[in-house]
């Protein structure tokens, strides 16, 4: 199978409505994933590790947030920072000091000595900013603070 094949395949997965064929599909993409036998690239080895030991549920989820990226829309070179925030659908807000939001976080002050890559393409950020995006923040947050618990009885 190759790699159109498979993302198409999961959109079909998705246009159907999740039917049982698709989600034991679903189920089967996943213990490839965490034995191993299906490599998401978009991950590095230590990504794709704790990604499985969080078992199938969240292989699943992963994959399917992936479905939404159409790769042809992306126009930063593969592996960069700036492809994952093509794909991570953030908005620069205010390119003085490198802002970028999505509606429930805000990230600042991600100029190019604030984002380190290693030679095993492990991506740092040092020193930047960033908060939970509230609407006080005036940057199209959705997010609001509160300090309110609650016990849910069994």
């Amino acid at each position: 199978m190759t790699n159109t094949d498979f993302w198409k395949y999961i959109d079909t997965i998705i246009a159907q409505g999740f039917d049982a064929k698709g989600l034991k599909q679903l189920e089967q993409y996943a213990e490839q994933f965490i034995s191993g036998r299906l490599v998401y690239q978009r991950f590095s080895p230590l990504e794709q590790h704790g990604c499985a030991a969080g078992g199938s549920n969240h292989v699943i989820a992963s994959l399917l947030a992936g479905a939404g990226i159409d790769p042809s829309s992306l126009t930063a070179p593969e592996g960069s920072f700036q492809r994952e925030r093509e794909c991570a659908e953030t908005e620069l807000r205010n390119p003085r000091n490198w802002t970028y939001t999505t509606p429930e976080i805000y990230l600042s002050d991600l100029h190019d000595e604030n984002v380190i890559k290693s030679v095993n393409g492990n991506v740092f950020v040092i020193d930047c900013d960033i908060r939970i995006n509230t609407p006080e923040l005036k940057l199209g947050g959705i997010r609001h603070l509160t300090t309110n618990i609650e016990f849910v009885s069994e």
